[in-house]
């Protein structure tokens, strides 16, 4: 099986992907998976932040082209495994409900592929970006070596992102497989905020970003850049 994650790590490191994981989803609903047992997730890190104070452009405009980048990638991936014989399926074919809900989110992948954690913000954290990641994924049949699950935060007392909240959505608590999304933020409050601080730019979504910001380990990442 070690062979399976060499040809696709190989395969998404060449498409330009920061970070590769590789998931066991036994334990996961089997409706949300597709009937898929093993899941890929991939992530870009972000090199443009947010802006502390007001949204910026170009924040925004890295946002959507990092997320359009990881859809193309992860079509392409769901190809390259149907061509090796396999089962495939692009969670990029998901879309969110009214809820804000997607049938298997992305962050969900990560965990179970070891990647990182859920913060306070609800967002996922890695120990080399932080936050400063956007994410996508595929489940199959292909079968892999997997990383071992991420079943509770390392955020510990921190409370960056739920100070530096502009929409107070955030509640301030550590995350666990027991808790839902919503006891960690209200997801209504957050997409308002969103909404109403991408208003002079005419956008809806991906003009805040100041909690993945505010995440001592984005914060770390963030000085890497600048010392490089």
């Amino acid at each position: 099986m070690i062979g399976n994650n060499n040809l696709i790590d190989s395969f998404l490191r060449e498409q330009g992907v920061s970070l590769v994981g590789f998931a066991d989803l036994a334990e996961v609903d089997p409706a949300e998976r597709e009937n898929l047992r093993f899941g890929v997730c991939f992530a870009i890190a972000l090199k443009v932040f947010p802006g502390m104070e007001e949204p910026t452009a170009d924040y925004y405009n890295e946002y959507k082209a990092i997320n359009r980048r990881l859809r193309e990638i992860s079509y392409l991936l769901e190809a390259r495994i149907i061509g090796e014989g396999y089962k495939a399926y692009s969670l990029a074919r998901n879309r969110q409900d009214e809820q804000y809900r997607t049938k298997l989110p992305f962050k969900t992948l990560a965990t179970r592929a070891g990647i990182g954690w859920i913060g306070k913000s609800s967002t996922l954290v890695t120990r080399e970006y932080g936050s400063a990641i956007r994410l996508n994924g595929v489940v199959t049949d292909m079968p892999f070596v997997t990383g071992t699950a991420v079943n509770e935060s390392t955020c510990g007392a921190c409370r960056a992102c739920v100070d530096a909240c502009p929409g107070k959505a955030i509640a301030g608590l550590n995350w666990s497989l027991d808790r839902t999304r919503d006891e960690l933020v209200n997801p209504y409050v957050c997409k308002q905020t969103v909404i109403k601080r991408g208003e002079a730019m005419g956008v809806t979504e991906g003009s805040c970003g100041i909690c993945l910001a505010a995440c001592p380990w984005t914060q770390r990442y963030m000085k890497r850049l600048r010392e490089a």
